[in-house]
């Protein structure tokens, strides 16, 4: 726990004690706060060494730093205690690129990993203090310019040519990476604080005992802030669908943004969620406390027109007579407030081919799900659902079986369903393109997945990295190898900031957001491009290696403004999910978010698709590979 209260911050120790609280309630026992002089560079490095070292398979592990944050020509970095002090050949903040190799050693040791930010990523616009009560005033508080010729031979040294990012680290970053952080005085007398700090710690304080995901609370701290009228906005990355400090995920139901502009519902990007009209949701706005379970209103609303990306809403009716329409349509939507899928017309057919009473069950899942129906021939089937030596066996197009006899996904008829609104996620993602009309983003934007070009011959292969030669994909036809790897490159020539977002439907039918430690999106500024981290292509066990080559999807979504993507994607583990009940019994279990309170006339999502379909196939079958194919070549 780093708290390196400088140049004006005067919540940071607040900040670091209320966190010290909520961990100590979690059952954390081994906290190693460093404050004061204890945060300076070399403090936080002995702290990070002393985590490592004690560090063992199992541990739950948290990072927490709340303070300053700097981003100076391209260095991003903490700003320690001593920073102040820093000469030509001693450079004292603590490198972003430094903070990527600690998480990466804790993650040798440990998969449980949350990193906590409480700071800001902007170059002038650092953790500004607030000075006046229950008010929230930009102080234009500036770090010095210090010498950074050390920063960037460190950072060099640190930085492994196409090094992939970072796995299992759950990350909660208190703004964007151009955005800023605050800290406030959320009533006269009682001292200021981050705000980021203090929603997190409450939210986690009111749920505790309840399975509510980091994506869901970060959500709801996201709400909060913007109500308070703050220009901050909290994001959650990686495995974030995990429930706080586990490597346990929650089941539960997608949900899907919603805002209120005009006196209308809307769901932002509802064309990159698969809704068009006149598809059914349910708005759900809690009315009670975080701690309070039940009590949601709902309300029924039908898609009734498209207007850029964005879905419009027409509410249809109540689900209760606990407020009227037309009090949800003015009354400021509560934090919490989203949207449900009931019915959608982009529903996806499986044919179940399995005796009595599992089909009856999976019948019975069906029913429930606004994204899948019963079909009665092959012909139209996504999925053919069938027993096989008494177990469950799911197959696709082709006959092609998904999933390994045993696998978890196939325990029991809920599992079923629950693998198959994967599988249908990733077949709509697969078929996603250029959106026509208003919808379509018209900015300078060029977009280029690439992987490395083969070797010399005589050379040893590398999937990552060789010399640093790459060529674009074609959109189709080509072939990729379990291990393989592909970058993205955004390069904007618009006059304005764009956002992107690399999605991945795997060869599994999982879909992933690659992009995942900036759900909201990366930005890339005019004239600038922006490439990605190299991605491994990745061959899941529990997929048959039998039965050829199986589709592997690289979307690239660019858009005109930030939007959380994370409800696109796919969880890795689910909790075993028994029967679901009736949509009020969901509602208690979801609590997602208001993106922003206001909309302005014409600010509806514009975007673009990029897309490449490969092939995939096994390590074994690689081109040269002992019992391989020699006759293959890559991309062929």
């Amino acid at each position: 726990m780093i708290g390196a209260q400088t140049f004006g911050l005067k919540g940071v120790h607040a900040d670091i004690e209320r966190m010290r609280q909520v961990l100590t309630g979690r059952g954390f026992t081994d906290l190693d706060i460093r404050t004061g002089q204890h945060a300076s560079y070399e403090g936080i490095r002995e702290g990070f060494a002393r985590l490592r070292d004690r560090t063992v398979s199992g541990d739950g592990v948290v990072v927490h730093y709340s303070g300053h944050g700097g981003l100076t020509d391209d260095l991003q970095y903490l700003v320690p205690f001593d920073l102040a002090e820093s000469t030509a050949a001693d450079f004292r903040g603590y490198l972003a690129e430094e903070l990527t190799a600690e998480l990466a050693a804790l993650a040798e040791r440990t998969p449980n990993i949350t990193c906590i930010l409480d700071c800001c990523h902007s170059g002038g616009a650092v953790r500004e203090a607030a000075c006046t009560s229950g008010r929230w005033t930009l102080k234009s508080v500036l770090l010095p310019r210090v010498p950074l010729d050390a920063a960037r031979t460190r950072a060099e040294a640190l930085t492994r040519r196409d090094e992939p990012l970072v796995p299992n680290v759950v990350r909660l970053a208190a703004c964007a990476q151009h955005g800023a952080a605050w800290e406030w005085e959320p009533e006269p007398g009682a001292g200021l604080q981050g705000v980021f700090t203090a929603a997190l710690a409450d939210l986690l304080d009111a749920t505790a005992g309840r399975r509510v995901p980091w994506s869901v609370l970060v959500a709801r701290a996201r709400d909060r802030i913007a109500q308070q009228r703050m220009r901050q906005r909290p994001d959650a990355g990686g495995p974030s669908g995990r429930l706080p400090f586990s490597l346990e995920e929650s089941a539960e139901p997608d949900r899907l943004p919603l805002l209120r502009s005009e006196g209308r519902f809307r769901i932002p990007g509802g064309a990159l969620f698969g809704l068009h009209p006149p598809d059914t949701v349910a708005l759900v706005f809690p009315v009670g406390a975080p701690e309070e379970e039940g009590g949601d209103i709902s309300l029924a609303a039908a898609v009734e027109e498209m207007r850029g990306g964005d879905a419009l809403l027409r509410v249809t009716e109540s689900g209760d007579g606990a407020a009227t329409a037309e009090e949800l349509r003015t009354a400021p939507l509560p934090p919490g407030s989203h949207a449900l899928a009931i019915e959608v017309h982009d529903r996806r057919n499986v044919l179940i081919e399995a005796p009595r009473p599992f089909a009856d069950e999976l019948r019975g899942e069906l029913v429930r799900s606004p994204r899948l129906t019963e079909t009665t021939t092959a012909v139209d089937a996504f999925a053919v659902v069938r027993m096989r030596a008494g177990a469950p066996e799911v197959l696709g197009p082709g006959g092609q079986v998904l999933r390994r006899p045993g696998a978890p996904s196939l325990a029991g008829a809920a599992r079923v369903a629950e693998l198959l609104e994967e599988l249908a996620r990733g077949d709509r993602l697969r078929r996603m393109g250029d959106p026509e009309g208003a919808a379509r983003l018209h900015a300078a934007v060029d977009v280029l997945i690439e992987v490395p070009e083969p070797p010399a011959p005589g050379q040893p292969r590398h999937p990552l990295r060789n010399g640093g030669a790459w060529r674009p994909l074609r959109p189709v036809g080509e072939r990729l190898y379990d291990g393989d790897g592909y970058r993205v490159r955004v390069t904007n020539s618009a006059g304005t900031r764009v956002y992107f977002w690399v999605v991945g439907v795997g060869l599994s039918g999982r879909t992933t957001l690659v992009t995942n430690h900036q759900p909201s999106g990366c930005p890339v500024e005019p004239d600038r491009d922006h490439v990605t981290q190299p991605i491994s292509l990745y061959w899941p066990p529990d997929v048959p290696q039998e039965g050829g080559s199986r589709a592997e999807t690289v979307l690239v979504i660019v858009g005109d403004r930030p939007m959380d993507l994370s409800g696109l994607t796919s969880r890795e583990t689910r909790t075993p999910a028994g029967a679901r009940g009736a949509l009020a019994q969901l509602l208690r279990e979801v609590r997602d978010g208001v993106r922003d309170q206001r909309m302005t006339v014409g600010d509806e999502f514009r975007y673009r698709v990029w897309t490449v379909d490969a092939e995939a196939l096994p390590h074994a079958e690689r081109p040269g590979n002992p019992g391989g194919p020699g006759s293959r070549e890559a991309g062929g």
